[in-house]
């Protein structure tokens, strides 16, 4: 019983420390911000702050002699079609939302954002290492440790946290406004919701990163714009497997 409680334990602690030291990293930012002198070595903290999840997670399952038999889990799906075509019509459908957009405004937001092929490429390198750094923590440790009644809870549940997490590059880095932030949260919290569910489905923490990435890249139209579409595509896929569980369900009886 006491060890159960540990366990229960360990997730809120978790989600403290890492909250607590990814809001550190952004701290000397924060100070020069308001006039005060901050050394260049301490302002870089800001880019450790993508690790810190990853780096609380790996450190309590090194406590826990428990790496490997996480690192198996996260690996132990094999990439299928079915989960190449979710990826390809979330990219498809983000594409096509900043093609529109580009067309309502007048300005071609692709070619603002990867001025060139070199721009594109390294953009989507960086933006696979760190979403694949975050994954590992966010999917691969967080949503497996968890275990209310219902599997969408813990979506849920990771989606919130994960949406609270960037508030301090939000606030402090991107110096966003209220609304901005409402958005952002909402569209973070639909991210995680399509990334959990696939996680639980295919178990291939390398899938998950690549669609993580694919939202970051392709999704440049503003986050009211992002969050209808995607919202979108949720509930289509909401509704296919709920007609594909009752087809199922009505032939085997």
């Amino acid at each position: 019983m006491r060890a159960r409680y540990k366990n229960k334990l360990k997730i809120p602690l978790w989600v403290s420390v890492v909250y607590v030291l990814s809001f550190i990293c952004y701290v000397p930012a924060l100070l020069e911000q308001n006039g005060i002198v901050i050394p260049n070595g301490l302002l870089l903290l800001k880019y450790l702050y993508v690790c810190i999840p990853a780096i609380a997670a790996i450190f309590l399952l090194i406590c826990e002699q428990n790496v490997k038999a996480y690192i198996v889990q996260m690996f132990s799906g094999k990439i299928t079609i079915k989960y190449i075509l979710i990826w390809a019509i979330c990219m498809v459908a983000g594409i096509l939302i900043s093609y529109c957009y580009s067309l309502i405004i007048g300005v071609d937001v692709f070619k603002n954002i990867y001025v060139t092929i070199t721009t594109l490429l390294m953009s989507c390198l960086y933006l696979l290492i760190t979403a694949f750094v975050e994954e590992i923590a966010w999917r691969g440790f967080l949503l497996e440790r968890l275990s209310f009644h219902k599997k969408i809870y813990n979506v849920i549940f990771v989606g919130i946290v994960w949406a609270v997490w960037h508030m301090p590059m939000w606030i402090i880095r991107n110096a966003l406004g209220v609304e901005q932030i409402i958005y952002l949260c909402i569209w973070t919290f639909l991210i995680s919701v399509v990334l959990g569910i696939t996680y639980y489905q295919c178990r291939n923490i390398l899938l998950i990163a690549i669609l993580h990435a694919t939202f970051n890249i392709c999704y440049l139209a503003p986050m009211q714009y992002n969050i209808v579409v995607l919202a979108i595509v949720i509930s289509i896929g909401t509704l296919l497997k709920k007609q594909k569980d009752f087809v199922k369900c009505f032939f085997t009886r």
